[in-house]
This record gives C-alpha cells, structure tokens and sequence, in this order.
C-alpha cells in the first residue's frame, strides 16, 4: 500500500467520524446482522422460529437459515452451553408431563414423545443409532459375501 492510500483502518475511522459515506450497501448489510442477531437472541430466550419469523417479518425457513449460521460461528464451548440449556428445558417440560402420561393423559404422552424425538435428534441419537446398523449391515456382508479388500 503506498503512502497516499489509506489503509482499511483509515476507512473505517473516516466512516464512523462522518467523514467518508457508507460503502453501497453498508446499511442493508447492517439491518440484516441486526435482524439475523435479534433472532439469535429470540430464539435463545425460547421464543419459536414461527414466532420470530412474524416479529421480523421474513419466512420461517429465512429464521432457520439465519439460526444455522448464527449456530455454524458460535464457539464449541458456547454450542455445548446452548445445548445443554435446551436440554435443561426439554428435562422442565417432560417433568411436567411425564406423570400425567404413565396415568393415561394422551395430550401429556403425545407431549413427552415429541419431546423424547427433540432430545434424539438435539443429541444425534438417530443417526448414532442408523451408524450402527449400516455398520452390522456392512459387516454381514463381508460374512455372507466374503472379505473383500
């Protein structure tokens, strides 16, 4: 970079202090962080995705991207603390209903199942357990079939 070109830095100092307008498109970009960041916490506080789809006013499926990728960037540290919080609310719930299940209460069973599938699938249980199958598949293969490789 030569002397009379600013640097990134520079740019950026100049933009804050009014100095220099926004690049083109700076502003929309700006919204969109701020909405996709909104969501984020929305959703944090238990709030669901059809919810806050209507509250920002974009498309659920819009939501749910947003909250892959705010997901995808979030440290592994802090996605085990969010999963473990949701699983702490999950636990709430099923508490609540679990008694009222065993004695019969269809609505309450119908509750506790689809938290038990929510649990399954916030843990990977599923695919754990389709993993294990393909791998007795694979090996009654090489049984029946004979080792090949």
């Amino acid at each position: 970079m030569s002397a009379n070109t600013p640097d990134t830095a520079d740019l950026a100092a100049e933009y804050l202090l009014g100095e220099r307008p926004a690049p083109k498109g700076a502003p929309r970009r700006i919204a969109t962080a701020t909405r996709k960041q909104k969501a984020l916490t929305m959703r944090r506080a238990g709030i669901a995705v059809e919810a806050i789809a209507a509250h920002l006013k974009v498309h659920p499926s819009t939501v749910y991207a947003w909250l892959k990728d705010a997901i995808a960037a979030i440290p592994r540290e802090e996605a085990d603390e969010l999963r473990l919080l949701e699983l702490d609310r999950l636990d709430a719930i099923f508490r609540g209903h679990f008694a009222h299940a065993v004695n019969g209460d269809v609505r309450s069973a119908e509750t506790c199942l689809k938290i038990m599938e929510r649990r399954a699938r916030l843990l990977n249980l599923d695919a754990a357990h389709t993993a294990g199958l393909e791998q007795v598949g694979s090996l009654l293969d090489r049984l029946v079939f004979g080792s090949e490789g």
